[in-house]
């Protein structure tokens, strides 16, 4: 189902982001898609979407840079006078522990998932309470498993359990403007084509075995979730974590 409004999407490229933007898409939907550096796939993703009737702007910008952040807040609020939603997805996972992990590796992933979205809320909050909109944002359930097989993931641990608790300080400052904020907590995810490396089959085994619902989710799935959070059939959800993971973390 297209959505109707204005929507910034950032992580865009590939993933949920890509998945979230093809399902909202529409002839009065306008969209600002955000990557890093993947402009290539955002720009045969903006096709598709343009395709669909949204009217779509594209950003190359790199979110664990203030700066750029910045450059993105600006751009939106020069195109939208009103914003009715946004998905927060960009990031990746870091698996290093902490014998290999440096200081600036740590700090990347704060800085892409903490400070970035602490911007994006503040800065936008007078839009999103013009709107009533919806602010998603996408965690990890890195955030909630402190052992992933052998892995041990203090940087994504603890950069995704702050930007969770970021999301409920937030709706519980702005519930009564209206706005919604959440956090949609995905498990294992499959992974588009191209630029990922694929995973071998003995791998995908053993991640399944660990999954009640034995499988991978898809990104569409999700992207499913963040559709209904960001309608008004939502307008009674705020400061929650979502959970899609196939019953990953009851084991």
């Amino acid at each position: 189902m297209a959505l109707t409004g204005n929507f910034i999407i950032t992580g865009a490229a590939s993933g949920i982001g890509a998945a979230v933007a093809k399902k909202i898409a529409g002839p009065n939907c306008s969209l600002i898609l955000q990557t890093r550096s993947n402009l290539d796939d955002l720009e045969r993703l903006a096709d598709i979407c343009k395709a669909k009737g949204a009217l779509v702007y594209t950003q190359k910008i790199d979110l664990i840079e203030q700066s750029q952040t910045q450059k993105l807040i600006n751009f939106s609020l020069d195109k939208f006078s009103s914003i009715d939603g946004v998905i927060a997805a960009a990031g990746y996972p870091d698996w290093q522990n902490f014998d290999d992990l440096s200081v600036e590796d740590f700090m990347k992933s704060v800085l892409l998932m903490q400070q970035s979205t602490f911007m994006l809320l503040q800065q936008f909050n007078r839009q999103l309470q013009t709107s009533k909109g919806s602010f998603v944002a996408v965690s990890s359930f890195l955030a909630h498993k402190m052992k992933v097989g052998n892995s041990i993931t203090p940087a994504s641990a603890s950069a995704k359990a702050g930007l969770e608790a970021l999301v409920k300080s937030y709706a519980a400052q702005y519930a009564a403007s209206g706005i919604r904020c959440n956090a949609i907590v995905p498990g294992y995810i499959k992974k588009d084509g191209g630029k990922h490396t694929p995973i071998s089959p003995d791998a995908i085994a053993k991640i399944n075995a660990r999954i009640p619902a034995g499988r991978l989710g898809l990104p569409e799935e999700v992207a499913s979730l963040a559709q209904f959070l960001l309608s008004s059939q939502s307008r009674y959800i705020t400061g929650q974590l979502l959970h899609i993971d196939g019953g990953l973390l009851l084991t």
